[in-house]
């Protein structure tokens, strides 16, 4: 069973820098989605500062509202996704 688990973390790390190389050509809010992506991986640890700092500066008040809108979908819909406690 071991195998299927190792197997399993590879996966999700290929899938997290497809991810993080996709947010980087096709997004519009680069930072934002890099940084989601990497706050959010399948290692099971906290999340980096840097990673979260990025993602509560998006949310702040002073922010336009489509920006505080993109950033809360953005990381619903991947928190959504992810099976990962952290």
């Amino acid at each position: 069973m071991g195998t299927l688990q190792s197997w399993r973390k590879a996966y999700g790390a290929l899938k997290d820098q497809t991810k993080v190389g996709l947010a980087h050509v096709n997004s519009d809010f680069k930072d934002v989605d890099v940084a989601i992506v990497k706050a959010t991986n399948h290692v099971e640890c906290p999340p980096k500062d840097r990673h979260l700092r990025k993602i509560m500066v998006a949310t702040s008040a002073m922010r336009p509202r489509v920006d505080v809108a993109y950033c809360v979908h953005a990381l619903a819909r991947r928190l959504a996704k992810t099976h990962n406690w952290t």
